[in-house]
């Protein structure tokens, strides 16, 4: 989906459009959560995943540094959404994280 960069108003705008799951990517660590619905953190990179694995809920480094193939990772990501979907929590759901997430309106400019 086409959406603003600020995290909150692009993932507010994949809810709105009617998602009940969202694969986040970041490789810089953002912390978003979004409680509506629920939100997978893919880590774009080892070094973050290791960095902050309280809170990533994917490696997707494994591509890069070669410890798995596409293929391999888009099953097991695949089998990361079917589980969330069936009632598994992600890691923002489990330390309590989403509440002030949702930004239906955004005042100001969107960078």
């Amino acid at each position: 989906m086409d959406t603003p960069g600020y995290d909150p108003v692009s993932a507010t705008g994949q809810v709105v459009g009617g998602a009940n799951l969202i694969c986040f990517t970041t490789g810089r660590g953002s912390t978003y959560g979004c409680k509506p619905v629920r939100s997978l953190k893919l880590a774009t990179n080892s070094a973050l995943f290791r960095h902050m694995e309280l809170d990533m809920d994917f490696d997707c480094g494994g591509i890069v540094d070669g410890r798995l193939s596409i293929a391999q990772a888009g099953q097991t990501l695949f089998q990361l959404m079917l589980a969330t979907a069936s009632g598994d929590r992600t890691k923002s759901e489990l330390n309590g994280l989403g509440d002030n997430e949702f930004v239906p309106w955004q005042l100001g400019a969107v960078m």
